[in-house]
């Protein structure tokens, strides 16, 4: 199987070597960007196979580099994994403001600080393939 691609977009540095990292050593191909218009010219140079994403980024946030990201033509087919500090009681009111967002949801989100486990997870379900 070929190795698998991921872009982590996050706006701290020891966050994105930390995921990036993690994921290397699984044998994931890992690029980073920290900022999100880094980010996105990456996925647009060479397309990833999932991108992990930070929702709270200075200048541009997540959620607006994940409309980004799914108007352009390259690369709105790329799942793309939120991953945010939102305190879990907040997540119930995170899903339902997500849901107002249909066209450009996202695959799926991870809260901070990121369990490896969950990650490895949820990674693997956003990039197999749907069952016929």
């Amino acid at each position: 199987m070929a190795q698998l691609r991921v872009l982590v977009i996050d706006d701290e540095p020891d966050q994105t070597t930390y995921l990036s990292t993690l994921l290397q050593d699984q044998g994931w191909e890992a690029r980073t960007a920290n900022s999100a218009d880094e980010g996105l010219a990456l996925a647009r140079e060479e397309v990833p196979d999932v991108v992990l994403l930070d929702v709270m980024m200075p200048e541009r946030g997540g959620l607006s580099t994940l409309i980004a990201l799914r108007k352009d033509e390259k690369t709105k087919s790329v799942p793309v994994v939120l991953v945010t500090g939102i305190q879990a009681e907040l997540t119930h009111d995170f899903s339902a403001f997500l849901d107002r967002f249909k066209k450009h949801h996202p695959d799926a989100y991870l809260e901070k600080p990121v369990d490896p486990e969950k990650l490895l997870k949820t990674l693997d379900e956003v990039c197999s393939p749907a069952a016929p």
